[in-house]
């Protein structure tokens, strides 16, 4: 594709809205010589692609703008090898299911899916011999950790498949024969690996250019393993009404606000390189895309808010220029969330709409639909499904006459637990984790980040049977505790992260809860329970609240573990450190000393069990 645009116009539009340029004098290089440099926007087809996808989207049209050759990779087999749970068969249909939406989103943007180059990713893999032998001397030069410090998609990956992963996307900038990769923020440690290790292989080194995450409706980034926080491609007018019409944050907080975030990285964007495009040859650009503005938009607008005054003056319109005009009235509460959600909601339904109309003409995608998604999303609020499926033990409630653990759920035990833990920060003083500012920053920020996609840890929901039902049929909740660093190799697991609310400390609860996990951990299979040879507890050094109730519940002490965590920023976050100064630090990163205790199979055997079931039947 020919362009007027000189050389320093042409990098300007290739790296304007982004967050990181690595190595962006490659590009410049390029460019400089008159040629046009190749771009590769990967992705895995796993879940429903979501409106979040248009955010690089985005980006890809500014590619083609600026007379790059551009290739999507959709990587078919690192799909298969990071979510192994569906078969080759199911991830060739979602391959499928991905070409079809994002050619009509590409489409819906404005820029005609021909100018962009469509590749598998199993159609060079499996073509070359070399290709096999590339990916084994990459296994032969990186470490396991080399591969889990790339995501955190891969930190807590116990298959080996998934660490193959970074290879594979390392090794398509090679075969795909491209001068830069480009993608989310979150693929900063994958690109890192490539920039690492394709030079050991004696190929060159790439450019790499990252955008920032679209934030999801309920805080943190949007995703498609959390339905409430996205908007999906294909949802109906009223669902996205409804979704934009439940976001909620403060007037004025700019901050994971999913509705800035839309208009920030999404609609106005898309309405700027309309007006760009406009003018352009037939075969550049689909002339029927307009900017998101009112008829009567001055020249240059990108967003028209309609805002509804008193009788007299009618409607308002506000026309926009620049995202940075419209966040500065949101700042100074020229306008509220609630003005933003009416046309916000109505330009996602117009973007929508086109692609919505190419899904209903294509009988093979509504085909390929149903074979690659054939089980319904989880979207109701009140669906209860446990989150710890993933656990790499079975997962059942576990019961006694006064407590019950029951996996915990976020749609029916987050806001229970932040509304206990919210007026008591010192709960999490000596923790990693915490403090948290809503239900929707500890399900989305920590529980689906940290705990669900961890085969080695699953939390439970600790429900006191002596108090009235509340949050479950049985009684109310009291606290939380969960299995961690769990192996099945060496039949092992850890008790963590026990919080028990103020209201049920000294009662009953902590040690009920704790002797159930004990007792399903260590008890023989022939018991009901997992047979397991060593349970650790492991405490911060100035926490002897939980040092004594591990002794007093039979743990032995078997050491401490020096300088074992670092609080980042604890100081101002009531965290307690060891007490410790750490050398020329400013006081707000601490240290923690880690006390480690355990009970392993021989002492449950000999009296360990007897002497916790007495604990539990005294509190």
């Amino acid at each position: 594709m020919s362009t007027t645009l000189s050389a320093q116009q042409r990098f300007d539009l290739i790296t304007r809205g982004l967050e990181e340029v690595h190595d962006g004098d490659l590009i410049k290089a390029i460019l400089a010589e008159g040629k046009n440099p190749k771009a590769m926007w990967a992705t895995a087809p796993t879940g429903r692609p979501h409106i979040g996808y248009l955010v690089p989207f985005v980006k890809l049209a500014d590619f083609v703008h600026a007379g790059l050759e551009v290739s999507v990779d959709l990587g078919d087999i690192y799909a298969f090898c990071v979510n192994y749970k569906h078969s080759l068969e199911v991830v060739s249909y979602r391959t499928k299911y991905y070409q079809f939406v994002m050619k009509a989103a590409l489409e819906a943007i404005g820029v005609p899916a021909i100018r962009v180059n469509w590749i598998i990713e199993s159609s060079h893999h499996l073509r070359t011999k070399q290709y096999f032998l590339d990916q084994m001397r990459i296994c032969a030069l990186a470490t396991q950790s080399d591969s889990r410090e790339t995501g955190e998609e891969l930190c807590n990956a116990t298959m080996l498949s998934p660490l193959l992963c970074p290879g594979f996307q390392a090794l398509d900038e090679e075969y795909l024969g491209v001068d830069f990769q480009f993608g989310g923020a979150d693929q900063r440690g994958l690109f890192a690996f490539a920039e690492r290790f394709l030079p050991k292989l004696g190929y060159k080194k790439r450019a790499h250019l990252m955008n920032s995450m679209l934030p999801g409706l309920t805080n943190g980034k949007m995703s498609a393993s959390i339905p409430s926080s996205k908007i999906d491609c294909l949802d109906t007018p009223d669902v996205v009404i409804k979704k934009i019409s439940n976001v909620e944050c403060d007037d004025g907080e700019i901050a994971k606000n999913g509705i800035l975030g839309l208009l920030k990285m999404v609609l106005m964007p898309i309405s700027r390189i309309r007006l760009e495009m406009q003018g352009k040859g037939e075969g550049e650009v689909i002339a029927d895309r307009h900017p998101f503005s009112s008829e009567d938009a001055p020249e240059g607008t990108l967003f028209t808010i309609d805002i509804k005054a008193d009788a007299k003056d009618g409607v308002v319109h506000k026309h926009y220029r620049s995202y940075e005009e419209l966040e500065q009235d949101y700042k100074e509460k020229k306008l509220s969330l609630q003005e933003l959600k009416d046309p916000v909601a109505k330009a996602i339904n117009q973007l929508l709409a086109l692609i919505r109309e190419s899904y209903e003409s294509n009988e093979e995608w509504r085909a390929v639909e149903k074979l690659a998604y054939p089980e319904p999303e989880e979207s109701s609020p009140s669906t209860v499904v446990p989150y710890d499926v993933n656990f790499c033990y079975p997962v059942r409630d576990l019961s006694n006459d006064r407590i019950k653990l029951t996996p915990f759920i976020p749609s029916v035990h987050s806001s229970s637990f932040f509304n206990h833990t919210n007026p008591h920060p010192e709960v999490y003083a000596h923790m990693p984790l915490g403090p948290f500012t809503s239900p929707a920053d500890f399900t989305v920020n920590f529980f689906d980040v940290v705990v669900r996609p961890n085969p080695t840890m699953t939390f439970y929901a600790v429900i006191d049977k002596t108090r009235p039902p509340a949050e479950d049929t049985e009684g109310a909740l009291a606290g939380i505790l969960a299995y961690m660093n769990t192996s099945t190799v060496n039949q092992s697991t850890e008790i963590g992260f026990v919080i028990t609310f103020p209201p049920f400390q000294r009662t009953h609860v902590t040690s009920n809860a704790v002797g159930l996990l004990l007792q399903y951990a260590l008890d023989p299979p022939a018991k009901g329970g997992l047979g397991l040879r060593r349970v650790q507890w492991q405490t911060s050094s100035a926490n002897g609240t939980s040092m004594r109730a591990a002794e007093r519940m039979g743990f032995r002490k078997e050491g401490v573990l020096r300088w074992d965590r670092v609080f980042y920023g604890g100081g101002s976050k009531g965290k307690q450190g060891n007490g410790k100064q750490v050398p020329k630090g400013d006081g707000e990163d601490l240290g923690r000393d880690t006390v480690v205790y355990s009970i392993c199979w021989d002492d449950w055997e000999e009296g360990g069990r007897e002497k916790m079931v007495g604990i539990m039947e005294r509190r």
